[in-house]
């Protein structure tokens, strides 16, 4: 294996959304056996950065899930964007329904300036059918979105479309099952825009020609590494297309088992380091096949 990605939420990071000692040390073991490392993941390009400054490493870099791609040294590699009409458009319906959503860009994150009070009210209105519905799930959701890099909060759309950025993703959430469900069957046979689910409670849209999958060929083939040396580690569907494209495909304890079916590996889940469990018995595998018997 000369080229290892790995989905952040949900596989890199803990429940506590850190990147642990113990990961961060198999990745670095990885690279100094020569090995490639990426992070492939939802997040915009300096919120991943963010993460992995403050875990002290430096990878590649597959944002927006897939939209772009960026080398250990920070060049922009490869994009795919969404056209200012389709963004218009998206950002009319999402409003018009009433979505909690973000706009993401190679710089930052566009949220509607009431973007507390559009997820208490989704939240609320949830609440109705099911008063015993805890706080935690509200926060839980808050705390994932607020705590991001880059975020700029916007009151209209000229604020979004004036703007000269690229455009890379839009996510809607909702609390409310029903109406994900609504939106999810709007999207997901539009033709201009690829729809993934990365969250229980989100979709996302993208470029129909980006996804995990296409960006991680697209870096193995800048680093000249073949597919059938590339592999992969995720929790979530959002990661389905890099399993397809990588020779070694790893699901991690915590994901569904739908997830784990088309996985070649199961490791532990992220609370228990599941990066570092794999890499470091793939290391020892290595190692006991290049000792002489």
């Amino acid at each position: 294996m000369k080229l290892f990605a790995t989905d952040l939420d949900g596989t890199l990071l803990n429940s506590n959304h850190k990147i642990s000692k113990e990961n961060a040390e198999a990745l670095k073991l990885a690279q100094q056996t020569g090995m490639e490392i990426s992070i492939a993941t939802g997040r915009i390009y300096s919120d991943a950065l963010h993460l992995c400054k403050e875990a002290n490493i430096n990878t590649h870099i597959i944002s927006n899930n897939g939209s772009m791609v960026f080398s250990k040294e920070g060049k922009k590699l490869k994009a795919w964007t969404i056209d200012k009409e389709l963004i218009e458009f998206v950002f009319n319906w999402l409003n018009k329904n009433e979505y909690f959503y973000q706009i993401c860009t190679d710089k930052n994150i566009f949220l509607p300036y009431n973007a507390k009070g559009l997820l208490k009210k989704d939240f609320d209105n949830v609440k109705i059918n099911n008063p015993f519905l805890g706080e935690d799930l509200i926060n839980d959701v808050s705390n994932l979105v607020f705590a991001q890099e880059g975020l700029k909060f916007v009151k209209c759309k000229d604020d979004i479309l004036k703007s000269n950025l690229d455009f890379c993703s839009i996510t809607a959430i909702s609390l409310d099952k029903d109406k994900l469900n609504c939106g999810r069957d709007y999207y997901k046979n539009f033709k201009e825009l690829s729809m993934v689910i990365s969250h229980e409670y989100n979709f996302e849209l993208t470029n129909k020609d980006a996804s995990k999958g296409n960006s991680l060929e697209y870096l193995a083939d800048y680093l000249g590494i073949p597919l059938s040396d590339v592999g992969a580690i995720g929790d979530n569907y959002n990661d389905i297309s890099m399993f397809k494209k990588a020779k070694i495909s790893v699901a991690m304890g915590n994901a569904d088992a739908a997830i784990k079916e088309i996985c070649r590996h199961v490791s532990v889940s992220n609370d228990l380091n599941g990066v570092a469990h794999f890499i470091n018995k793939f290391m020892n595998k290595l190692k006991a096949q290049s000792t002489p018997a």
